[in-house]
């Protein structure tokens, strides 16, 4: 079962900051989740929120706002703006695996190019999984970038996430840990999707995964989560 650092690792460092990227990439996490939104010029910035209170304590939202200006608002915490996706990416030379989820709540087309671009150029094209609730999105990938691999988020029972998954011709179906019973699981891979699980916090959910046979765990404690199925692959080879 793989980790991937949730925002980079959101419970150790800033969520979604460069320096949280660099520093749990620096400690040896490879696999990264990611938020992905579009500036007002179009840039990919990585920022969960679209009202930027929580995050950065101004009344900004990253639709109404340039690159440059985000990247010049301080992330809670930290003498770092919101980074954009190239910076993180470039940041990050040995991450073997992403999964950039796209923020949206309109099939907006502004994600597409710009995504083409960065894939090309660092050369992400078996190392990124573009993931999303929205299934407007994720039809435009299909049809921009039918190569790359997609991702169906499912955060509630409804709809249904396999049947969408499918329908989507996804790769990855990314479960709410709530939704992650074994029987939905196995179904799901047995339909040839891999199953992704989020945010995976507790150790005794990181055991149930582990058994579950989920392929991947998403975690704010990438580092916790390695020791734990570091630990039961152990157990399970003695």
């Amino acid at each position: 079962m793989e980790i991937y650092g949730h925002r980079g690792a959101k419970g150790v460092t800033m969520e979604n900051s460069l320096a949280g990227f660099q520093l749990a990439a620096s400690q040896g996490i490879d696999r990264f989740e990611l938020d992905v939104r579009l500036s007002s010029d179009g840039h990919m910035m990585v920022v969960h929120d679209e009202k930027l209170m929580r995050l950065a304590n101004s009344q900004l939202k990253v639709s109404k706002s340039t690159a440059q200006i985000l990247g010049n608002t301080h992330l809670v915490g930290t003498q770092q703006g919101i980074p954009t996706l190239e910076q993180v990416v470039a940041a990050c030379p040995n991450v073997v695996h992403w999964q950039f989820e796209i923020k949206t709540h309109t099939t907006n087309p502004g994600f597409l190019q710009p995504m083409v671009q960065l894939i090309e150029r660092f050369q992400l094209q078996d190392k990124v999984v573009i993931t999303s609730k929205h299934i407007g999105i994720l039809r435009a990938f299909k049809r921009t970038l039918p190569h790359i691999e997609r991702g169906y988020v499912q955060e509630w029972p409804l709809p249904n996430g396999l049947r969408t998954a499918l329908s989507l011709e996804c790769t990855h179906l990314c479960l709410n840990k709530s939704l992650a019973r074994e029987s939905y699981v196995k179904k799901a891979q047995k339909k040839g999707l891999k199953v992704s699980v989020w945010t995976v916090n507790d150790a005794d959910d990181m055991c149930r995964l582990y058994h579950h046979g989920a392929d991947s765990i998403i975690s704010d404690f990438p580092q916790a989560a390695r020791e734990v199925v570091t630990h039961l692959l152990n157990k399970n080879n003695a």
